[in-house]
């Protein structure tokens, strides 16, 4: 088994960022070992697998305030527009022997489905396994990544090879606005940046 650690983020307002240590040469066996090791319903350290690789991962207060304020402007709009929407948060998704992830935030609309229809991976730093391969195999539809204060979205292609992006818009919630969320995210107080994506709806 080799251990390598990868590179943090560079902003340090928050102790923001994300540490990341890649754990390679492991079997899916050795995957879930791991995983029940670490107990289940746990806050942290979250895990991805891919190709005999395990990336376990510890997030920042910058890193879950960011997921905590766009998973709540965007219950905001599913209630504003109607949208059923069935919350997953980051529960554990899996392909046996192939790929496992722990999203930051996931939802599937319409009805509550084993593989959700959108995933939210907040990105601060460099580095670690690559998300879009690993959804990828999970067949997750659209996967929304934060970067560099950024919404990229990308779409699964016809045949759940690879994905399509970044799109100038989403697939799974055509009209959202996307430019709306990102400005709202970013504000540093949660009722200011609720009251002004509200007045936007």
């Amino acid at each position: 088994m080799r251990i390598s650690r990868a590179r943090n983020g560079t902003r340090a307002s928050l102790g923001d960022g994300e540490d990341r240590v890649i754990l390679s040469g492991l079997t899916w066996d050795d995957c879930e070992t791991l995983d029940d090791a670490l107990g289940p319903d746990r806050a942290g350290p979250r895990l991805y697998f891919l190709h005999g690789s395990v990336e376990v991962m510890s997030t920042s207060r910058r890193h879950e305030e960011l997921k905590k304020w766009l998973a709540d402007l965007l219950a905001q709009y599913f209630l504003a527009r109607g949208v059923r929407a069935f919350p997953s948060g980051q529960a554990t998704l899996k392909k046996l022997k192939e790929a496992l992830a722990e999203p930051d935030e996931s939802w599937s609309f319409g009805a509550r489905k084993e593989v959700p229809d959108l995933v939210l991976e907040i990105a601060l730093s460099s580095g670690g396994l690559s998300k879009l391969e690993i959804y990828a195999q999970l067949g997750v539809p659209e996967v929304w990544l934060w970067r560099k204060e950024r919404l990229e979205i990308w779409t699964l292609g016809p045949n759940n090879e690879r994905y399509t992006g970044p799109l100038a818009e989403s697939r799974a919630l055509p009209g959202v606005p996307l430019r709306e969320l990102e400005t709202c995210a970013l504000i540093e107080d949660w009722t200011e940046a609720m009251a002004r994506f509200h007045a936007t709806l």
